[in-house]
């Protein structure tokens, strides 16, 4: 119970030109470094970032989706 186990660290720049794929390029894809904005290793400024823009740009579609159920509704009586 007394061994220690390594746990490899990540290093702070990654480059996505090891073992890229023609569909890494996209915004679409999350399989590859980078994908949607997260990247291993980042800084908390960044994660902080990505989540309030993530949080937010859901907010947005939740409120939109809501008006115009809201607005069809109203629509029809």
């Amino acid at each position: 119970m007394s061994e220690k186990t390594s746990i490899p660290l990540l290093k702070d720049n990654i480059s996505c030109s090891e073992n890229k794929e023609e569909s890494c390029t996209s915004c679409s894809t999350g399989g590859c470094c980078g994908g949607f904005g997260i990247v291993a290793g980042s800084k908390k400024e960044v994660v902080m970032r990505n989540l309030f823009l993530y949080v937010g740009s859901g907010i947005i579609m939740f409120t939109v989706a809501y008006l115009v159920m809201r607005i069809i509704s109203w629509m029809n009586g």
